[in-house]
């Protein structure tokens, strides 16, 4: 038994060189399955379909990973074509050499006897053993020329099968040529030399392709703030829970939140965060600056309120004017009523956001009343005093700032 029963692979240093030893024997074992397999000319190229399992048994130093990134380097390159799919075992791998096929027949398997020495019949009574014939490995045929690294020309422009390629990943023809300018002014100011300008290319705009996916799912997503928009339950564990942050403090920003965003015309896919950033802004200026003496007291006809107030309200949108109205009103409410309190800041904040919220909610229900009703009849249960009992109800509610 030979200790070398099977046929060499043959590869050529100047290829291996240029691609890398590993791609020179891929490409080297290809040429040699195209020159003994039934091609199909394609657009002047000789594709051929070869079982993955027999190229694996040729190659059998390799695993299937390595086949797949040796192959996939190739295409990098621009010197290997790939059908429909990348290698897989068990399956069929369509490929093609990068260059216009010539029409030469295959070269065909030749067989050479070997010299061997012939017993001489008259000395030897033995029969006569036919000569052994080796069969020598056909020839492969001449390597590809290297392809010398060249500045990309100013005038550059993707092949057609190169669009054609592009195509089996979705991305439409216009959208490819449309990347051409950008990408030959890119490396016309670089002047870097590439083996394969095809290359590059192709990742250029798959990278393209992506980032504009990525970016046209993100928009289809985003949508206006609603009136009746609610935070999710986890943004108010996280403020509530995570954060420590007073629920009722929470819940009386949401309709400044809402009038905030609705007036901007902003849509987002990221509400929930925002409003998670908002409160935690106003929060953090509330109980930093706001004064929180301890001690309750009555409050002063003279009270009022501190201009870091004046501050957080303007952080929601509230307007300064509307805020300094409310304070007769609201020093009336209180003195009258006698309570304690040691932070009547605290409390007329609460208030004022409350009366914000309201007065623009009742102006929203009038239009559309107006829109509705040909004369526009106003509501007749707004409040006209801080002595209205649902609004000494709400204020009395939030005990947990006294």
């Amino acid at each position: 038994m030979s200790l070398i029963p099977e046929t060499p692979l043959l590869f050529y240093p100047q290829l291996a060189a240029a691609l890398g030893l590993e791609e020179a024997v891929m490409v080297q074992t290809l040429k040699a399955f195209l020159e003994h397999g039934a091609v199909e000319n394609q657009h002047g190229f000789a594709w051929l379909d070869v079982n993955a399992d027999k190229l694996l048994q040729t190659l059998p130093f390799w695993q299937v990973a390595d086949i797949q990134r040796i192959t996939n380097n190739l295409r990098e390159q621009g010197i290997l074509l790939i059908g429909a799919q990348t290698f897989q075992a068990g399956e069929h791998f369509r490929f093609a050499i990068n260059e216009q096929d010539s029409g030469a027949a295959p070269t065909q398997v030749t067989a050479s006897p070997q010299s061997q020495p012939q017993p001489n019949p008259a000395l030897s009574t033995a029969p006569t053993v036919p000569p052994t014939i080796a069969i020598a490995p056909a020839p492969l045929a001449a390597p590809p020329p290297v392809q010398r690294a060249q500045a990309i020309a100013k005038g550059w422009q993707p092949e057609n099968d190169l669009l054609a390629q592009l195509a089996q990943y979705g991305i439409p023809q216009d959208f490819a040529l449309e990347q051409v300018g950008e990408f030959v002014t890119y490396w016309t100011e670089r002047n870097e030399p590439r083996y394969s300008w095809g290359s590059r290319y192709l990742k250029h705009v798959l990278r393209l392709w992506r980032k504009q996916e990525t970016r046209s799912a993100r928009l289809s997503k985003e949508v206006a703030l609603s009136e009746g928009w609610q935070p999710s339950l986890d943004a108010l564990d996280i403020l509530t829970v995570s954060a420590g942050i007073n629920r009722n403090f929470v819940e009386d920003a949401i309709p400044e939140f809402i009038l905030y965003w609705q007036e901007r015309g902003t849509k987002s896919s990221t509400w929930n965060s925002r409003f998670i950033q908002h409160i935690k802004r106003q929060w953090a200026s509330y109980t930093h600056t706001l004064k929180m003496d301890t001690t309750p007291r009555p409050i002063n006809n003279d009270w009022q309120p501190d201009e870091t107030v004046f501050e957080i309200l303007q952080m929601g949108n509230i307007d300064r004017q509307f805020a300094q109205k409310l304070v007769p009103e609201f020093i009336v409410y209180w003195r009258d009523s006698g309570h304690l309190v040691s932070s009547w800041n605290t409390k007329f904040l609460q208030f004022a956001k409350k009366q914000w919220a309201y007065t623009h909610q009742q102006a929203v229900n009038t239009a559309n009343n107006t829109m509705t009703h040909n004369h526009g009849k106003q509501r007749t249960d707004r409040p006209s005093s801080t002595r209205h009992r649902k609004l000494a109800e709400e204020l009395n509610d939030r005990s947990w700032a006294s």
